[in-house]
């Protein structure tokens, strides 16, 4: 197919270009090197395959390569020329001398953290800017930033935009194309809702973690697995992987990581500001954001370090984290601590305090075992949905993780964690439901209460409504006070992420080709 692509570019420009070779191939386009013939310099000439070419129409590109043709930006690769040429839609770029992000990554997966940062915040820079103008890039990941001079630029703004005018439609999926890379793709770009600013910042901030922990956020088997894990898992925190990591990068990561579009960073500067720079900073203000992770090194004996005046209160962001968009309600301020105790401790059977919660990670009961990331999620949801009421203390996922399994009796995990209540549950098939069953365990391992319910399988947000209500009703008779729970939703087209995941599921008839990364 490339050899006929080449003959064909040959013969329809080779008054303009003399074309040398491929370059490269993607999942959209074919890339050739090629020497602009009038100006005397190297291009790269990118040629969508024929059948997206047909599918999309010379009109429709020619309109929406003009309006990217506008941007002109100093991390931004620029457009040089564009068109059709026997039946091949083609736009020409400016020959980088240097390499891809993904190259460099290749051969240095975990970069240094101002180098990372530096990166992330140009194209920031560049996104922050195209978005004033209304564009969405829609495809950002490393193999789309170029490093050239030690600038970051970003690439393929053309493509991405002309491609979104069709994406969704019959044609395209017929074509087998889709915008986007699964591991960097956020949950909403995924089933092909519309993908504002947020979905760039969002696939930028899975670039950034994976420069700086070698490895994207979420991988997984295929393209369906990772976007499940997208849709439903939290962010494996970077500071765990990588304590050097200052709280900073930590905090924009996990914002910009959010499921719900509308309780991220809104703008690309709001993201530089929470990453604690502006595009353009020094690298004087990254030694000041490495001092962050030597005090925090200090606070737990890792390392001395003098006395320092102390900060100022950062602010940090909330970041929702159960899938679907469930989470705690308000019980705030002074009337939840005093309605969960007044912060006095409440025995438990074996003396601790009841108020601990340690959430086990559920069975997956299914004869198949393939109801794992339904049983993950419904944990690590509930896990931080907990996690958010005042006044209960519970332990992290990873702090749980260890006990998978079932072999750790169950008192013996309660000691080890130092936990009054322990709460465990399982996932099972039923017909075309699912039944969630929900215990309650004291300290000793013996079970207080339990709860069944059964939901659609094709329903999980009514699934994770229910079990966070369940739990609720539990933990109210375990403590003793009441803890509301109650869900809330952002207005946008993709209100919750389970539901995100599960059109992804019934996308896949439609072909593994839609997700497949370039």
């Amino acid at each position: 197919m490339s050899e006929e692509i080449l003959g064909r570019l040959q013969t329809a420009l080779g008054d303009r270009y003399q074309i040398q070779r491929e370059l490269g191939r993607g999942g959209m386009a074919t890339v050739f090197l090629a020497t602009d013939i009038k100006h005397e310099r190297e291009v790269a000439i990118k040629v969508l395959h024929p059948e997206l070419s047909e599918n999309l129409g010379v009109e429709r590109f020619d309109r929406e390569i003009k309006t990217v043709a506008k941007l002109q930006h100093p991390n931004i690769l620029s457009l040089f020329d564009s068109g059709e040429a026997d039946g091949l839609l083609y736009y020409v770029m400016p020959f980088v001398y240097g390499e891809s992000l993904g190259d460099r990554l290749q051969r240095e997966p975990m970069l240094p953290i101002e180098t990372a940062v530096g990166i992330t915040l140009e194209v920031a820079d560049a996104l922050g800017y195209a978005h004033s103008l209304g564009i969405v890039h829609r495809d950002i990941k490393p193999d789309n930033i170029m490093l050239s001079g030690n600038h970051a630029l970003v690439a393929d703004f053309g493509i991405a935009k002309a491609i979104s005018s069709i994406e969704g439609s019959a044609k395209l999926t017929e074509a087998g194309v889709a915008v986007g890379t699964p591991l960097y793709m956020s949950p909403e770009q995924a089933v092909g809702d519309p993908a504002g600013p947020t979905s760039d910042l969002y696939s930028l901030a899975c670039v950034l973690y994976e420069m700086l922990a070698g490895a994207p956020p979420f991988t997984g088997a295929n393209a369906r697995q990772i976007m499940a894990r997208h849709a439903m898992e939290q962010v494996p925190s970077l500071q765990v992987i990588r304590d050097t990591v200052p709280d900073e990068v930590e905090d924009a990561i996990m914002a910009t990581m959010a499921k719900v579009p509308a309780d991220r960073p809104q703008t690309a500067a709001q993201f530089a500001e929470i990453l604690g720079a502006q595009p353009g900073v020094t690298a004087s203000r990254y030694s000041a954001m490495r001092v962050t992770a030597a005090r925090r090194a200090a606070r737990t004996g890792q390392i001395p370090l003098p006395e320092q005046p102390a900060a100022p209160p950062r602010k940090r962001w909330l970041v929702p984290a159960i899938a679907g968009g469930v989470v705690v309600a308000a019980l705030g301020g002074f009337g939840a601590w005093k309605l969960l105790g007044g912060g006095a401790p409440a025995a438990s059977v074996g003396g601790l305090d009841r108020h601990n919660i340690a959430v086990l990670y559920f069975d997956d009961l299914s004869q198949k075992k393939d109801l794992g990331y339904v049983a993950d999620g419904l944990t690590e949801g509930l896990i931080s949905v907990l996690g958010s009421v005042q006044g209960l203390t519970v332990v992290s996922r990873g702090g749980v993780a260890p006990y998978r399994g079932g072999a750790v009796p169950r008192d013996s995990i309660a000691r080890a964690l130092r936990v009054g209540t322990l709460v465990m549950g399982s996932v099972e098939p039923e017909s075309d439901s699912l039944r969630v069953t929900l215990r309650l365990l004291d300290d000793a391992g013996t079970e207080m209460d339990r709860a069944t319910f059964k939901k659609s399988g094709k329903d999980l947000i009514a699934l994770s409504d229910s079990l966070s209500q369940e739990a609720a009703v539990l933990i109210r008779k375990r403590i003793g006070e009441a803890v509301q729970l109650s869900r809330t939703r952002a207005g946008t087209q993709n209100t919750d992420a389970w539901a995100t995941y599960q059109r992804a599921v019934n996308a896949r008839s439609r072909g593994d080709s839609l997700f497949q990364a370039d």
